[in-house]
């Protein structure tokens, strides 16, 4: 059975944590900011554009093939490419007198881009792949009956680095190389006794997907979710509570509308200027965003304006990539 920490400290936090949850809910209950999750689609780390086809090579090292099987699930999942594994690959080789290795000249990638067409070919060497497992104790301490407790665990870890290097298939070059580390880890633990040992194949599966993962937001645009907060809503601003209804069901336009009518009757709410810059921000129109966010600071100077005038600055830099990257129009 899975125990979580038994002893002093964790049952004080708890009581701690009680307290500080009545707190909040003292909060909630008198009002506070809306708030909801947004999609953003953010842009791969580099340029495939005009390749729609992925090759994949050798991935090298202990735990190689475990990455490769992964790797080519995950690009097949994506649809965003058409994949070439490694047994068609070495066939189209075969039949043209071609070899395939680590290293690819220009000769040999200009023969095959002229085979496959545009293309991109991943290798990839697993450095480090290892999973151990260390034991640890807690504090002993007694309960108020006098039974003696110690809490035990057993901690299981798992560790992997993988480079991956992306090749050019009609020009033979290098376009990006990046070495991932990843890491994962989960216990079990007991009281007065060694617990089972966790899950450690889980553990290294949640290790080997937080590395294809990160690889594939290298060469493909993702889509994240991202916490918004709005102003809090104020009785005397209908419009505000109208306009966070309409974000929320994703119907950005209407609420724009109505947090700019909420600025044009209270122009001097700091609150509806803030909610005006959020809406111009997701929609964006970045250049109206932060004028919005300006007046609501200049109104009431605050962090979370600055923070959201760099935010639109970095979705307007990601929109251009994006751009470039052919996922959405000019």
């Amino acid at each position: 059975m899975k125990h979580k920490k038994i002893n002093k400290e964790v049952i004080m936090k708890k009581q701690k944590l009680y307290l500080v949850c009545i707190l909040v809910i003292g909060v909630i209950v008198s009002g506070c900011a809306p708030s909801m999750r947004v999609p953003v689609t953010r842009p791969a780390e580099i340029n495939l554009r005009g390749i729609n086809k992925i090759a994949i090579g050798e991935i090298s090292g202990n735990c190689g093939q475990e990455m490769y099987d992964l790797l080519t699930s995950k690009l097949f999942e994506s649809g965003k490419f058409d994949v070439l594994d490694r047994a068609n690959l070495d066939k189209i080789m075969k039949e043209h007198n071609l070899t395939l290795g680590g290293a690819v000249d220009e000769k040999t990638a200009a023969k095959m881009g002229e085979l496959v067409g545009a293309a991109s070919l991943v290798f990839g060497n697993v450095s480090l792949c290892k999973y151990e497992e260390k034991k640890t104790v807690g504090i002993p301490w007694t309960d108020k009956d006098g039974g003696y407790h110690k809490a035990h665990y057993v901690t299981g870890t798992a560790k992997i680095t993988v480079t991956f290097k992306v090749v050019g298939m009609q020009t033979g070059k290098i376009l990006a190389a990046k070495t991932i580390s990843k890491e994962a880890t989960d216990y079990n633990s007991a009281d007065n006794r060694w617990p089972e040992s966790p899950n450690g194949d889980a553990i290294k599966d949640t290790a080997r997907n937080g590395t294809i993962a990160a690889f594939m937001k290298m060469i493909s645009p993702y889509t994240e979710y991202v916490s918004v907060t709005f102003a809090e809503n104020d009785s005397k601003v209908p419009e505000m509570a109208q306009g966070v209804n309409y974000a929320k069901k994703g119907m950005w336009n209407e609420a724009l509308e109505n947090f700019k009518t909420a600025t044009q009757k209270n122009p001097a709410h700091a609150g509806a200027w803030f909610n005006l810059g959020l809406a111009y921000e997701y929609t964006s129109m970045f250049k109206e965003a932060e004028a919005a966010f300006n007046e609501a600071n200049k109104i009431k100077p605050c962090d979370e304006c600055m923070n959201e005038i760099a935010n639109t600055r970095l979705l307007a830099a990601e929109r251009k990539k994006l751009e470039e990257q052919g996922v959405i129009a000019k």
